[in-house]
């Protein structure tokens, strides 16, 4: 189960009108809004005072928004427009019923906009039973701790490098991403063939794609 120092609670009750008037929403993201969250809790802030850490200047605070949902799977561009109308880092907490997940937003401040962030990817945990799911606060500062709570919810999708910059490690799951894709395309697509030098032509374009997967990961 997730403990956060009594030190960082906030406790306050985020009415979904307020973000109807602070972000862009579709009409297909209001409406999910409605009929798939319940209640949204900003339960605790991470900052340098309330953990005790040294200051960052790229990450300030740290909001933890617990969200209840009404249904176990929603669209989770709705987190991405909530992220987007508060310029700060932000780890979710979902709940439904028992169950609990994890996610967070990698994401990068622009060069010349103070304040403005833009989303590089999503990381997720697996649903679980809330006393099963764990998250730890570790780090000198807080940028430390939140690349480490974004490795800690990416598990296996992020390889941690000693020396490499978390930003690095996400350009590569991305690549590795983009090449899966590409292959699983090129497979269709050769079992369909009926032509065999062009099915030759696919499998080599294949394999080498394959090699290139493994030379990254």
């Amino acid at each position: 189960m997730i403990q956060f120092p009594s030190s960082t609670r906030k406790d306050i009750r985020l009415p979904k009108e307020s973000f109807y008037t602070h972000a862009t929403l579709t009409p297909a993201i209001k409406r999910a809004m409605v009929d798939d969250i319940e209640q949204i809790v900003w339960s605790h802030t991470l900052t340098a005072e309330t953990l005790n850490v040294n200051r960052s200047d790229k990450v300030r605070q740290i909001d933890v928004l617990t969200v209840f949902l009404k249904k176990r799977e929603c669209s989770e561009k709705i987190f991405e427009v909530i992220e987007r109308a508060i310029p700060r880092h932000i780890l979710f907490v979902l709940r439904f019923k028992n169950e609990c997940r994890l996610l967070i937003h990698y994401k990068e401040a622009y060069e010349n906009a103070k304040g403005k962030y833009r989303i590089v990817e999503s990381y997720t945990t697996d649903w679980q039973p809330e006393e099963e799911v764990s998250l730890t606060i570790f780090g000198l500062d807080l940028e430390r701790i939140y690349h480490n709570f974004v490795y800690q919810i990416a598990g296996n999708k992020l390889t941690k490098e000693p020396g490499q910059e978390l930003g690095k490690a996400v350009e590569k799951h991305q690549e590795a991403e983009k090449i899966r894709n590409r292959i699983a395309r090129l497979e269709a697509k050769m079992r369909d063939e009926v032509q065999f030098n062009l099915q030759m032509q696919l499998s080599a374009e294949i394999k080498a794609l394959k090699k290139k997967l493994s030379d990254n990961t």
